[in-house]
């Protein structure tokens, strides 16, 4: 695919693009692509249609050829060659739903997992300061088996995801423009497998961001009653989890210096330290479980709970 992009900006290189000039160059490549055998025809119409109107955005005078291509995924470089060879793939697999190409490029898995969580953590009113501190904390809500990598990543990275993800980029996209994913993926469906734990570091995340390490009741209080509508995707369920765990909650996220593991002292999270065996009685696992299907609820007795709060579309 490298030569054929290459061959189609060398094409564009000298055209100004109008809009009337747009309609020559697709009808030009179209052209061009009829003159194709015919399966390899349909394929030449399908790039250009995906692709031409990425290349219609970038001037020519500033690259060669080559080099857009390589940012388009479409050929690979030597930085990216040298990125996979000197990356060990990670034992960690919740990764495995971000597309099977990727899953290979350790690098590129890393980057979608870090700018995914960012994406769900977005504010409504999303700022570069607000970014820049979301930065600093989200390498505690991915994988632990990642922390290390994460920590370096974001050091290294940092400032230029920043400026993509206020251009609203997408994640893939803003991958490939770092050259550290190269090419487009269709991925799996993601599986929803965020945990009562994963919602509450979530939350602690974002009580740091808007808090401080230090707030009092109160402002824990209306912290917890906005969130949900400040950070719609950063929670699954948020109303219901915020509803559920908010008493306790408001206790302790405003005395994060003093309480640093604040999701394992409300019992939402396992101590690392010490990891207890759930209790006997799956009903005093909590609305994850009760809630799990129409049978747990109806074992629990929680089927009005589950319907009202947790099963809302």
């Amino acid at each position: 695919m490298c030569p054929e992009c290459s061959r189609i900006i060398q094409l564009s290189a000298n055209m100004v693009f109008s809009r009337d000039t747009k309609v020559t160059v697709f009808t030009a490549l179209h052209g061009l692509c009829r003159r194709l055998p015919e399966e390899q025809a349909s394929e030449c119409e399908s790039q250009v249609k995906i692709h031409l109107p990425k290349i219609l955005q970038h001037t020519t005078s500033q690259w060669k050829p080559e080099e857009i291509c390589e940012v388009f995924g479409l050929c690979a470089t030597r930085k990216d060659r040298e990125l996979q060879l000197h990356h060990v793939p990670s034992k960690d697999t919740s990764s495995s739903a971000l597309g099977s190409e990727d899953v290979f490029n350790p690098v590129c898995t890393l980057c979608l997992m870090v700018i995914k969580k960012l994406e769900t953590m977005l504010p409504k009113n999303m700022t570069e300061e607000t970014l820049k501190k979301l930065m600093e904390e989200v390498c505690d809500l991915i994988p632990s088996s990642y922390k290390d990598q994460c920590n370096d990543f974001v050091d290294k990275y940092g400032a230029e995801i920043v400026e993509f993800l206020l251009s609203s980029a997408a994640p893939h996209t803003i991958c490939s423009l770092l050259h550290l994913c190269l090419f487009e993926t269709h991925p799996a469906a993601e599986v929803d497998l965020i945990s009562d734990c994963d919602s509450c570091q979530t939350l602690a995340a974002l009580s740091r961001l808007h808090l401080g390490l230090n707030a009092t009741e109160p402002q824990t209080s209306a912290f917890l009653q906005s969130v949900c509508a400040l950070h719609p995707k950063a929670v699954p369920k948020c109303d219901a989890f915020t509803r559920i765990h908010g008493p306790q909650l408001q206790k302790i996220l405003g005395n994060q210096m003093d309480v640093p593991h604040v999701c394992e002292k409300a019992g939402l999270c396992i101590s690392s330290k010490k990891l207890e065996p759930l209790g006997s009685n799956p009903c005093t696992w909590g609305p994850n479980y009760w809630c799990k299907n129409i049978n747990t609820a109806q074992e629990c007795g929680n089927q009005v709970f589950c319907e009202k709060y947790m099963w809302k579309n």
